[in-house]
């Protein structure tokens, strides 16, 4: 691999490509024109190229310098973005985080808020909920919440959890009309949710009734609503629209309010992959990135508690026959 030029001769190669004149770029930079010529003299025979050509009492880049001057301005202006970004960011103290939007309204965000309030100085949040995975070099982001199914080979991620589905509804939904077996589930309104083509769907009611209902198969019927985000499905069923196979991380604090019931009780199917967060290591010169971190890592040590005992300590919306049940 060829080594590159020195940084100072370059610094001055692009001042003098600028001012054409070996005395303004003296000027500019501080220094003396002998100091000037000689950083050109070893740039040159560097490269082995002539860069420059004496026009009067101008300098003019050659073709070859034109086209290496042109380079080198890109990298020093890249570099110089690069500086301000950073000491912008370490002003600021300002973070940049991408999730699945899904992911951000219902699990993330009910917990950035107390976060948020204890660090001081304030640490600015600029969320974007996207399906889009961003493009580390070339977008402004810190950390990314996304699917498994995704992760580029060149990102460190930390494993959130895997999570799993659960019928849910409004306990008005049921409460003229009870589910005492799995078949009654059929005479409600089923809302389902579909990511595809971006991710694979979390598992659908044919999944569900295939893993509970083998003694007697069931067929449910096509769900009456389908959407392709998740938090829009949750708002539906908050409505009382219909009964939907809910992600347990984002309806877990409904039901601990009985703003929803398990009209089956816990019986939970899993995702087909974990949620991740990302990142590039370069992040963690920021202190409030590694800020960031810990406190993502401490929200799974209390999350990754036995859920399954939680979950078991909600009620069910109405008894269930247990001769259904191979979970």
């Amino acid at each position: 691999m060829q080594t590159l030029p020195p940084l100072r001769a370059l610094q001055i190669f692009e001042t003098v490509g600028h001012s054409e004149s070996i005395q303004d770029a003296a000027r500019r930079l501080g220094i003396s024109t002998g100091a000037v010529s000689q950083q050109l003299q070893l740039l040159e025979k560097h490269l082995s190229a002539a860069l420059f050509f004496k026009e009067g009492r101008r300098l003019r880049l050659t073709a070859a310098g034109v086209d290496f001057h042109q380079r080198c301005t890109e990298a020093f202006e890249q570099l110089r973005e690069a500086q301000t970004q950073l000491l912008l960011d370490e002003q600021e103290r300002s973070l940049h985080i991408s999730a699945l939007p899904s992911f951000l309204n219902d699990w993330l965000l009910p917990r950035l808020h107390a976060w948020q309030q204890a660090q001081e100085p304030v640490v600015r949040l600029h969320l974007h909920g996207s399906h889009h995975e961003p493009d580390y070099a070339n977008e402004r982001v810190d950390f990314r919440f996304t699917y498994a199914q995704t992760i580029p080979q060149n990102l460190h991620y930390l494993t959130l959890f895997t999570d799993r589905v659960v019928p849910v509804c409004h306990p008005s939904l049921i409460a003229n009309h009870p589910i005492h077996q799995l078949t009654d589930l059929c005479q409600h309104p089923l809302i389902a949710v579909d990511w595809q083509p971006r991710f694979s769907s979390p598992p659908s009611w044919e999944n569900w009734f295939a893993h509970y209902a083998q003694a007697e198969p069931i067929t449910p019927p096509p769900p009456r609503l389908t959407f392709s985000l998740s938090h829009q499905a949750l708002a539906a069923t908050q409505a009382g629209h219909g009964i939907m196979l809910a992600q347990y991380a984002y309806v877990q604090p409904l039901l601990a309010q009985q703003q929803l019931c398990m009209p089956v009780g816990a019986r939970f199917l899993d995702l087909e992959w974990p949620y991740v967060m990302t990142w590039q290591p370069a992040v963690f010169n920021k202190p409030q990135a590694r800020a960031f971190h810990r406190f993502i890592s401490l929200a799974l040590r209390v999350t990754s508690q036995p859920e399954r005992a939680a979950a078991d300590a909600i009620p069910s919306a109405t008894p269930h026959n247990d001769a259904e049940k191979h979970d």
